[in-house]
């Protein structure tokens, strides 16, 4: 892992952050993130992704951690991401492409959330020539699918949802998802996070993630949590858990940089990411 370049990272990232005086208030975000994947073997991967998000109304970041501020204030927004997944093993290739648009949106004074989208997904697989067989390769097309989500926020910093995709009934995978930021004394507070997910339609049985970020002050967080999986019967009925930390930083009210670190069962990956609101 190349933990030896974080504090050249940050130290770059508070240094351009320095000259600019913004306002507390946002409309608009970009951020990007950068993954390397340790996978056990000799198999490698990294992840890019990208995206960018506008909210219908400015954000008001007033007396809220800087990184919770949409949320608590249920400002509602589109979004567009994109991703790559390149994954690498004895002369093999696997990528994996993904874009996606969407749109959160909290119905004005109600406590009702609703969300909906479409994912794209293609990939592309190739593989060197050995003995006597040639290389080659193999892609698919985009392959795209929507999806909607329904929840509720009855206080404030809370919401509970479930997400649903298309052509997958409730009965063959449902799931059902929290967060709630807790404000504490002075500028501290806490971001609880949870998430279950039943499925009956691949390898994937059981998922739970739990995740608790601590703010020190309205700029800074660290925290972490786990993600446990268990499969079926098919790939042996065991279970994987992979752990991670993170923290995150705003150099100014606009310009934020992000690590995370996971250990799993069978990978680990460093993250480094950085935001940019406007």
């Amino acid at each position: 892992m190349k933990m030896k370049l974080l504090p050249a990272i940050v130290a770059t990232a508070g240094f351009l952050a320095a000259p600019f005086v913004f306002s507390a208030t946002y409309q608009g975000e970009l951020s990007a993130a950068y993954s390397d994947i340790d996978i056990q073997g000799d198999e490698e991967g990294y992840f890019v992704g990208l995206e960018g998000k506008y909210y219908f109304a400015p954000v008001d970041t007033k007396n809220h951690p800087l990184a919770e501020a949409a949320f608590i204030e249920k400002s509602s927004n589109v979004y567009v991401n994109l991703g790559n997944f390149e994954f690498k093993e004895a002369g093999d290739r696997l990528d994996i492409y993904q874009r996606s648009i969407g749109v959160d949106f909290f119905i004005p004074n109600t406590m009702f959330y609703l969300g909906a989208g479409v994912n794209e997904m293609k990939s592309n697989y190739s593989w060197p020539a050995e003995g006597n067989s040639s290389g080659g390769s193999d892609a698919t097309d985009w392959d795209s699918a929507w999806f909607i989500k329904a929840g509720i926020a009855p206080v404030t910093g809370l919401l509970v949802w479930s997400e649903f995709t298309e052509d997958v009934d409730v009965s063959d995978e449902w799931n059902i998802n929290g967060k709630y930021v807790i404000p504490l004394s002075g500028e501290h507070a806490l971001n609880i996070e949870a998430a279950y997910e039943k499925s009956d339609i691949s390898y994937a049985d059981n998922t739970i993630m739990a995740a608790v970020d601590y703010y020190l002050d309205r700029n800074l967080s660290i925290g972490g949590g786990f993600i446990n999986t268990s499969f079926d019967d098919a790939i042996g009925d065991d279970a994987t858990t992979d752990y991670f930390i993170r923290a995150r930083n705003f150099f100014t009210d606009s310009i934020s940089g992000e690590i995370s670190y996971t250990n799993g069962d069978y990978e680990d990956s460093f993250m480094v990411g950085g935001t940019i609101r406007f």
